[in-house]
């Protein structure tokens, strides 16, 4: 595999996240129902993370890793963080996330830099979080993500392997749309016990996993248990 990251998703990101994060509702054939179900899908993880975080981040310094265009930022700044840091590899969606901040004045708390997974230091934060990021990374990467985030609290969320028709279908999907237009560059399925692992070895914590059938094969992964009572909607 040797595909341009950085040009991938200077390519992709801003429509990814309009067909994703809108929900577009004038899909009409099968397939296209089933990546209306995916954007359903993502929609209820990043609302998921937000209801996790909420009663955590106050007077906390938080970073955002692969935070596209920023969406949560403001979320969690009003949620009474004392800080929010957003990485994300792509330019067009750094210069997206400082307009929205500016437009909509939390740029005082918000900051945003273009950098990829490898290009970054130890990270100075209370939390780290993630949305779907890891399913992007090798293994090298993913390695590095949780040793530059070891000093915080971690929340990221992955694709889980799993054995069923969704994630066949996903499969199928990913493929038609990323892996055989960029030499297999497409999201992975990890198992969470490796990745577990993987955060246990940097942070030396324990690591908490939270499942919701709404999610499909979508995991949380965290070092600190996870409130349920907080969350809305329980598998």
């Amino acid at each position: 595999m040797n595909t341009d990251k950085k040009k991938f998703w200077e390519n992709k990101i801003i429509g990814w996240e309009d067909i994703r994060y809108e929900r577009l509702s004038n899909n009409q054939n099968y397939f296209e129902k089933f990546v209306n179900k995916t954007n359903k899908t993502l929609i209820f993880r990043l609302k998921t993370a937000l209801e996790i975080l909420k009663p955590l981040v106050e007077g906390k310094k938080v970073v955002e890793l692969g935070c596209g265009s920023g969406f949560l930022a403001k979320e969690i700044i009003s949620y009474g963080a004392s800080s929010y840091t957003g990485y994300d590899i792509s330019e067009n969606a750094i210069n997206r996330a400082v307009n929205l901040s500016n437009e909509n004045n939390y740029n005082d708390k918000a900051k945003f830099f273009s950098k990829s997974i490898l290009e970054m230091d130890d990270l100075d934060a209370d939390y780290v979080f993630s949305l779907g990021l890891t399913d992007w990374l090798d293994d090298n990467e993913i390695n590095h993500l949780f040793k530059i985030s070891k000093n915080a609290e971690n929340l990221h969320s992955i694709s889980g392997e799993k054995k069923s028709i969704s994630q066949f279908l996903h499969k199928a999907y990913v493929f038609l749309s990323y892996g055989r237009k960029t030499n297999g560059y497409a999201p992975r399925y990890l198992k969470s016990n490796k990745i577990s692992e993987i955060i246990k070895n940097h942070t030396k914590k324990e690591i908490f996993e939270y499942r919701n059938k709404r999610m499909s094969f979508g995991i949380f992964l965290a070092t600190f248990p996870f409130n349920k009572c907080d969350l809305s909607s329980e598998s």
